[in-house]
């Protein structure tokens, strides 16, 4: 095993916040949310939207109002470049400025989260401090509060981008990481070819108000969402790696098949999730089964599948049903293969039955039906 890495300053801030709460109920039924559970979380979500929100758009304002006020405050500074041979006006004042700002607005973006992160966690009893998973429930919600992805997976030999090359998961990451910054340009280019040559400059920039209040307002749900999803993850989990234990501890060739099917859960989501990691770890210790750094996914255990018992599809199916909803969603390309798979005979369960059980599962109805039905 490898040395736990040690926690950096912001880190060991967020650790201390998310622990600070030393209240806990023993139900074993979080993921059930009630009434006054769902009524609190909805307070939360938009309390922590209106800040997000309204920071974005006070950033922009602040950012560009007092540059085209006080113009004087920020002059150009003739910066010299040797391959042109030339001096060029660069707006170094204003670059400053607006690196300060955005150092800010994360600042408090940031806070928010961990704020959000702590005020759910504490309405729904997470995490368990008797849980033998206490720390690692922990810092994946300090990971949720500084927006980092975890990778736990890849310490069990389990990698969500099998089959993909360096540069399609390249490709991937960059998109998303672009899609503010793109909204925000598309936005101001439609504003000037509204409002033509005759729109005031001020105008044109100003209109990033309400992309930058929206992105800040939409990642701060992402933030809340992830962390509903992980809160009501662990006992659920608990529950379904018991339940499958009891069902298959007999069956040999699902027991032979359980780390392709964690491969192939990871790989249909294509990502990092820590709740795929604790299914994961969860199940192959019910199944004493151990960890292989090494492990190496073999494409044609779906085959096998398709051409093994009622039981080890049974099992297989469970499993993997709840391996693609415990992140709070289902992707069409998700739907698509839960459709495919269930004309095709060895998938339990329709489109339909699924989508209903994810959004229970996200609303904190529960999913005792898919949990303990056969």
């Amino acid at each position: 095993m490898s040395k736990p890495k040690k926690k950096n300053r912001l880190e060991r801030f967020v650790y201390k916040e998310l622990t600070s709460e030393k209240s806990y109920s023993d139900s074993e039924r979080h993921h059930i949310l009630t009434k006054e559970e769902q009524e609190r979380l909805k307070k939360i979500k938009l309390f922590t939207f209106l800040k997000a929100g309204s920071t974005g758009a006070l950033v922009i304002i602040i950012l560009y109002v007092p540059y085209y006020i006080w113009p004087e405050w920020f002059p150009d500074t003739q910066v010299w470049v040797p391959l042109m041979e030339e001096y060029y006006a660069v707006p170094l004042v204003f670059l400053f400025y607006s690196l300060i700002l955005v150092l800010i607005e994360i600042a408090l973006l940031t806070l928010y989260n961990i704020s959000a992160i702590k005020n759910i966690s504490k309405a729904c009893s997470y995490p368990n401090p008797k849980d033998k998973h206490y720390e690692s429930d922990v810092n994946s919600l300090v990971a949720v509060g500084l927006e980092r992805k975890q990778k736990g997976q890849s310490t069990l030999g389990i990698n969500p981008f099998e089959g993909l090359s360096k540069f399609q998961v390249l490709t991937y990451t960059a998109l998303n990481l672009m899609k503010a910054a793109l909204t925000n340009f598309l936005f101001k280019l439609i504003v000037r070819r509204l409002l033509g040559r005759y729109a005031l400059r001020i105008f044109v920039d100003l209109a990033g108000v309400p992309v930058y209040a929206f992105w800040n307002s939409w990642a701060a749900n992402r933030v809340m969402n992830e962390t509903r999803v992980r809160v009501m993850a662990a006992p659920v989990t608990k529950d379904l790696a018991a339940e499958i234990f009891e069902v298959q501890k007999d069956n040999q060739e699902f027991k032979n098949e359980l780390y392709f099917i964690l491969d192939y859960i990871a790989i249909v989501k294509r990502t990092f999730h820590y709740n795929h990691y604790l299914l994961s770890i969860s199940m192959l210790e019910k199944f004493s089964i151990s960890i292989d750094p090494e492990h190496k996914y073999d494409p044609e255990f779906i085959n096998r599948i398709k051409n093994g018992s009622k039981l080890t599809q049974s099992g297989f199916s469970k499993l993997l049903l709840f391996g693609m909803l415990i992140d709070g969603k289902l992707s069409k390309k998700e739907e698509f293969l839960i459709f495919k798979m269930h004309k095709q005979g060895y998938f339990s369960y329709g489109r339909e039955q699924s989508k209903k059980w994810t959004k229970d599962y996200f609303s904190g109805r529960g999913i005792e039906e898919l949990v303990y039905g056969s």
